[in-house]
């Protein structure tokens, strides 16, 4: 081979060398592009939609991007600074205004910084000063957040994280979106968050705004690539603060200059978005007195950039298009950057396409919303007011029954079978799309009182007082399946559904529709045994069904529910072969209820998509441990106490206990006379003693369960007892 030969393959060689350095170097390069993905989080407290329409960039945004409805729920009493502190943990959070105050890391509060937590400082960082304190708070608190949680996990996974501007008024040092931005133990890498940020204008209700100019800067100019950098503008709580000294037209004038320089600053701040790897979150952690008085707490997210699609927002927390929660916004800054979420409860935000009209389908859909969350209140007072007044009105109607004319009774009874027709009627109503609240009442009036009346005469035309409690329960429980199959579209619109504003619960089955399933479902079953024959195997497998519609993730999807109706299932299970109970029998049971919810745990966490609240906890007690499950407990018993001393619900539940305990014994042999002639009857309404027990016991809101469930008892027992004879 000529030495030409060699000289063109060690050429050859070499260019291949560096077409393979070239390679490695733009892989490289395309791996660090994406560890350089960035999150600029733009706060605007205390607007709402119709505010953000006014600026024509957010405007645009809103019309490119996803939209949603956010939950502003915390820990406790909900306040400013908690609504922040609940963003950065992923989980409600505690926290106060003094717990929130943040300061530039200079020398002299270095030293104070170590002194009191003994940790490095991040040089040119932020320190949140009374991050032990804010500790205390979490620790003690109701869901044992970890403050600054968001922090801490992009600080460990090597990133940086940055925060700018305040909303301080006066000498106050307001700096709560220092609470996302931090680590646990309250250092941001950096920003600036001092006076420095504002501009004095005395013109400016409180006279001072902030330098959108000198945080554009920053943003733009920032070579250290924070992966999360936390803008609070400011502006609004100064003049919100200050709208007390100023007339309305002042106030109109002030806060439109505002939204105008909010405007011009988020337009440069979507440009750096368009042409950078970059996700843009516009969020408004807390609504404005004057919204909040109307009862519109739900309040402005709008996501835009990197990946998103313009549309709806939801997540698992929430699963409805349009709402989710405030604890949703950490998991989803972490899925975006890559990192795993740790001790957080809120789920990934992912965007739902939508039409033309998403956001004002949206903005209707929470007129709705609001005014069911108004209604909720004086309806169900009223409704359980009215529950009282026919327990009362019919334990005197059995205790003097003698002495009352047959017309009273049969009058009465009409009455009595509402008390089971208001629940199916509110699951229906709302399908009228009524926001008046004096219409919905006359509403419910009008279509409680024609189901009675046609219940009624079907009594009269069979002369059998079984035929109206069958004919009611089977159109509950049947009503409430189907709308469970189909996702709830009824119960998640109802009075005695769920409500976005407080955000217990978003989907599934909710305590009081779950009560009111299982005691008309237990009713409607032995009370059709009582009439027609029905093999004891059909009535285990239909309690079966019941179980799964109640318990498996995407119907049902309630824990407590599930323990609720397998534990009466077992007890029916026992009565109906003729087994004794005992400690074996205990046992049993206890193994069964264990049995049922950890293959509904285990069908949650490996083959649903949308993974439900068992899931969650479930990933929660993997993470805390003991700890972690006893705080649940915990706080599911403390809830229940907290409900029995406050909720409307637990005045019924006492009143329906003191009415069970007269008639046990008033009139003499009465009670025990109509469960000798119903015995199949008297197994069912046994077994929603039992379900009422359990599910007071193991819901944290039993008591809205137990006194749901016992409606089922309470007046198909009662409406029998005024028809029957007294024997003595």
């Amino acid at each position: 081979m000529t030495r030409n030969f060699y000289k063109k393959l060690m050429l050859a060689v070499i260019f291949i060398f560096l077409m393979g350095s070239s390679l490695s170097n733009l892989t490289f390069a395309n791996e660090n592009k994406q560890q350089h993905k960035q999150v600029i989080m733009v706060v605007i407290n205390q607007v709402n939609y119709q505010d953000l329409m006014q600026m024509k960039s957010v405007e645009d945004i809103i019309n490119k991007g996803g939209v949603g409805l956010l939950n502003t729920r915390t820990a406790g009493k909900a306040i400013i600074p908690k609504a922040y502190a609940t963003i950065g943990a992923g989980v409600r959070a505690e926290g106060n205004w003094t717990s929130s105050e943040a300061q530039p890391a200079t020398k002299e509060n270095e030293i104070i910084y170590k002194t009191r937590t003994g940790q490095k400082v991040p040089k040119g960082g932020i320190l949140n000063l009374e991050i032990n304190q804010l500790i205390s708070y979490n620790e003690e608190g109701e869901y044992g957040a970890t403050a600054g949680q968001l922090g801490t996990l992009i600080r460990n996974a090597g990133l940086k994280t940055a925060a700018y501007g305040n909303m301080d008024v006066g000498e106050e040092n307001r700096r709560p979106h220092v609470l996302i931005a931090m680590d646990q133990w309250g250092r941001v890498d950096q920003g600036e968050v001092s006076r420095n940020i504002l501009i004095e204008d005395p013109t400016y209700p409180g006279e001072l705004r902030t330098d959108f100019s000198k945080i554009y800067n920053y943003i733009k100019e920032n070579k250290n690539f924070p992966a999360l950098t936390v803008v609070e503008t400011g502006d609004i709580t100064r003049l919100e603060e200050e709208k007390v000294n100023l007339s309305p037209q002042m106030y109109e004038k002030h806060k439109k200059d505002t939204l105008q320089r909010f405007d011009d600053f988020i337009e440069k701040t979507k440009k750096l978005v368009d042409k950078e790897n970059k996700l843009l979150v516009l969020v408004t952690p807390f609504a404005n007195q004057e919204d909040r008085s109307e009862g519109y707490e739900l309040t402005p997210v709008v996501m835009y950039g990197d990946g998103v699609e313009k549309g709806l927002l939801i997540s698992d927390t929430t699963r409805r298009e349009g709402f989710i929660s405030n604890v949703d916004i950490a998991p989803t800054i972490l899925s975006y950057l890559g990192i795993e979420k740790e001790n957080m409860v809120g789920q990934p935000i992912h965007v739902v396409p939508g039409e033309k009209d998403y956001l004002n389908k949206l903005l209707e859909t929470n007129e709705f919303v609001v005014a069911n969350s108004n209604n909720r209140l004086p309806i169900l007072t009223m409704f359980v007011a009215y529950q009282i007044v026919l327990l009362i009105v019919a334990l005197f109607m059995v205790l003097f029954k003698r002495n009352i004319s047959e017309k009273y009774i049969n009058v009465f009874k009409k009455f009595l079978l509402s008390g089971m027709i208001i629940p199916i009627v509110l699951l229906y109503i709302p399908i009228f799309e009524i926001k008046n609240l004096f219409l919905y009442i006359i509403a419910i009036i009008a279509i409680t009182f024609l189901l009675s009346w046609i219940v009624n005469y079907i009594e009269n035309k069979m002369e059998d007082p079984l035929i109206p409690i069958i004919f009611i329960t089977l159109f509950t429980a049947l009503s409430l399946i189907i709308d469970i199959i189909m996702g709830t579209p009824l119960v998640k619109i109802s009075l005695l559904g769920y409500d976005p504003v407080i955000g217990a619960r978003y989907y599934g089955i909710g305590n009081e529709y779950m009560g009111i399933l299982i005691g008309s479902s237990l009713v409607l079953l032995f009370a059709s045994k009582e009439k027609i024959s029905i093999d004891k195997n059909i009535i285990l497998g239909l309690l079966i069904f019941l179980i799964i519609i109640i318990g498996y993730p995407e119907f049902g999807a309630n824990v407590g529910g599930t323990i609720t109706i397998t534990a009466a299932a077992i007890f029916i299970f026992f009565k109906l072969f003729h087994i004794k109970l005992g400690w074996k029998q205990v046992i049993f049971a206890g193994i069964g209820i264990i049995s049922v919810v950890s293959i509904m745990a285990v069908i949650d966490v490996f083959f649903v998509e949308s993974q439900s609240h068992l899931a969650g906890a479930i990933s929660s007690i993997r993470e805390g441990g003991i700890v972690e499950l006893s705080m649940i407990i915990l706080r599911k018993i403390s809830m229940n106490i907290k409900l029995f001393g406050v909720t409307v619900w637990s005045k019924v539940l006492v009143v329906s206990i003191i009415v069970f305990a007269i008639i046990f014994n008033r009139p003499p042999g009465l009670l025990k006379g109509v469960i000798d002639k119903y015995s199949c009857l008297s197994i069912g309404w046994t077994a929603v003693v039992i379900a009422s027990i359990v599910g007071f016991l193991v819901n944290d809101s039993g008591v809205v369960a137990a006194a749901t469930c016992i409606i089922y008892l309470s007046f198909s027992l009662l409406y029998i007892l005024i028809q029957e004879p007294h024997n003595v």
